[in-house]
């Protein structure tokens, strides 16, 4: 029924306009008649069922000049007494549709108006291009790129301004994502979470590196002084145990690296390193052997601490 070339749709057009016609054939103002839509309808008439007919739901419009008197009560009962003596109809079978229901204003972007004549109103944060519009769209002269912003078509195919990828709005301005956010209105924050993940194994590898430089150092010293230790032990053991060799190192510094040595006179010390013969290196009381040279050759001085020198001329 649908298709306006098939001959249902002739017949049905030919009782409708033939009906609106006797209906408003007095009236100067009346215009034609629109057919909006056509649907099938499982209720039937009386008059449908005696004749077999299936029901038929008409959506029409009734155009009237701007400068009619009409008004819509008029006209539904003009409508009405007509369908009385009609046999195509019946007569509980009108309704009349307000002039918003049949306007076909965009019922998401606008609201209609049914005063003197009917409009489209845009709703809040929606504008049109032409008054005659019958749907608004968000994007105006404002929706520029040079703002950051473009025009998209929402999922209730609206048109509507947004910002670009990777930016936001704030206080009605479009600005860049913050750091480590992106996308439509800033809400993918897998670089932010990469970030984060990088800076994490960063620390940690820098944490691993520093730990191994310590173990190392701390490794190689532990090395170092047993070894060290181990070579001047060994040394100075081989020193004391050597046949023949008289130690001069007290009992209480064995276990000393470098043993201190005691002596009786000091000066006995600090003068060995002159001495030239082993004779003069010995006590005051040694017994000197009888001799068997002249006096007059040598001259024996004697000093105070014990020790003689004796000098040939």
């Amino acid at each position: 029924m649908a298709n306006e070339s098939s001959s249902e749709y002739e017949k049905l057009y030919k009782i409708i306009t033939d009906f609106f016609n006797t209906t408003f054939q007095n009236e100067t103002d009346y215009e034609e008649t629109i057919i909006v839509n056509i649907k099938q309808s499982s209720a039937k008439s009386k008059i449908q069922n005696k004749a077999g007919t299936s029901g038929t739901s008409v959506t029409v419009r009734n155009m009237f000049k701007a400068t009619t008197k009409l008004n819509s009560s008029e006209v539904t009962k003009l409508i009405e007494d007509t369908m009385k003596g009609n046999s195509n109809f019946s007569s509980d079978s009108y309704e009349a549709l307000s002039q918003c229901a049949i306007y076909d204003c965009d019922e998401a972007t606008t609201t209609c108006q049914d005063t003197d004549e009917v409009t489209c109103e845009c709703k809040s944060g929606f504008s049109k291009k032409n008054p005659e519009d019958k749907s608004c769209s968000g994007c105006d002269n404002t929706c520029s790129e040079e703002k950051h912003m473009h025009c998209v078509i929402d999922r209730n195919n609206v048109p509507v301004c947004q910002c670009l990828p990777n930016f936001q709005n704030k206080d009605g301005n479009c600005m860049e994502c913050d750091v480590g956010y992106s996308g439509v209105n800033c809400n993918n924050n897998s670089l932010l979470i990469l970030i984060i993940v990088a800076a994490l194994c960063g620390a940690l590898i820098l944490g691993l590196i520093v730990g191994l430089i310590f173990t190392s150092l701390r490794a190689n010293k532990r090395q170092r002084n047993p070894e060290k230790r181990h070579l001047l032990t060994e040394d100075y053991s081989n020193k004391r145990e050597t046949p023949g060799h008289v130690s001069a190192i007290n009992s209480a510094a064995n276990d000393k690296i470098f043993p201190t040595i005691q002596t009786s006179n000091a000066a006995q010390v600090n003068r060995g390193f002159e001495m030239s013969s082993a004779y003069e290196m010995e006590p005051p009381t040694r017994i000197l052997p009888e001799r068997d040279y002249d006096d007059d050759a040598y001259e024996i001085l004697s000093k105070g601490d014990g020790f003689r020198l004796q000098r040939r001329y």
